[in-house]
């Protein structure tokens, strides 16, 4: 029968391909189409292989249920390495908990949490649980890594999520290499110029954010300020501007904290947070550690920025 529903635990995956809006724009839409099409296929084949029940898939997500948690977590290890050299990447959740499932759909708390999940995960990176954490064996427990303790939308406590990675991109190793000394800016005086930019610097390194770019900072040679450390991310922390404020856009495994005079540090963990004039960022590490990095960041006007 059409409404037909029964009460069920299982464990839910939320899969959702990563940049896949930007992708319309990079290659047209029938491209982008074949290409999105194509990697949902994997996904949809890696649940077939594990024996799960595919619900559906909507744009570029898929969403699936399990009965079995070890299976389920095994299902987000497979579908993260067949799609890790891809054209496109995904970013999974996982929970683990009593749902409604009807003919053609689940419903419940986890698969709210699932999606919740999902959202906060970076390219090629699933976030799991403690409901899942709980129900796996010992040794794959060893796995995941902590990540956060935090308020999901719609749950009335804070809720514990482990990260999965692959290969885990973060050391346990931690070089101290001596506190960076701090890049004070000139600030030149106001001569009407609207619109604001900001300058951020490291070592004697500058990136200058305007509204056109935004400036990228963690390990990877690719980012605009290269922090060669182990324990900062490869894309660690991403600065842009919007209107008349410089927003950071933590996107790492670790967190950032913000650094404002006079009062106690902020730490963002995948959080936005518009800057103020001028403050310090600390990658990971509390600026009080004696091996922690400081990053400058100061606004300005972006008309009297004359660059070098």
């Amino acid at each position: 029968m059409p409404n037909e529903q029964s009460e069920v635990i299982v464990a839910v995956i939320c899969a959702d391909i990563s940049g896949s809006t930007a992708l319309y724009d990079q290659v047209g839409n029938l491209e982008a189409r074949s290409q999105i099409d194509a990697c949902l296929r994997i996904l949809q084949q890696v649940i077939r292989e594990h024996g799960g029940d595919f619900i559906h898939s909507r744009g570029d997500d898929v969403l699936c249920t399990f009965d079995d948690p070890q299976n389920a977590f095994a299902t987000v290890k497979d579908m993260l390495a067949r799609t890790k050299d891809g054209a496109l990447s995904v970013h999974i959740g996982l929970d683990f908990g009593p749902a409604i499932r009807t003919r053609d759909d689940v419903f419940g708390d986890c698969v709210n949490v699932a999606a919740r999940l999902a959202s906060l995960a970076n390219p090629k990176e699933g976030l799991c649980s403690r409901s899942i954490f709980k129900a796996i064996t010992p040794k794959t427990k060893n796995e995941l890594h902590f990540f956060d303790s935090r308020k999901i939308r719609g749950k009335a406590k804070a809720e514990h999520i482990y990260r999965y990675a692959g290969v885990n991109v973060e050391s346990n190793t931690h070089v101290s290499f001596g506190a960076a000394p701090v890049t004070n800016f000139p600030l030149p005086a106001h001569d009407g110029g609207d619109q604001m930019s900001a300058l951020i610097g490291f070592e004697g390194i500058i990136a200058h954010c305007t509204q056109d770019k935004g400036v990228t900072i963690g390990r990877a040679d690719s980012c605009d300020l290269v922090l060669p450390r182990q324990w900062v991310s490869r894309q660690h922390i991403v600065i842009e501007m919007r209107k008349d404020h410089a927003y950071l856009r933590d996107i790492s495994s670790n967190g950032t904290y913000v650094c404002m005079d006079g009062q106690l540090p902020i730490l963002l963990r995948r959080e936005t947070m518009a800057l103020p004039g001028t403050c310090t960022l600390s990658p990971t590490k509390h600026p009080d550690a004696e091996d922690a990095l400081s990053i400058t960041c100061q606004l300005h006007h972006a008309a009297l920025f004359k660059p070098a």
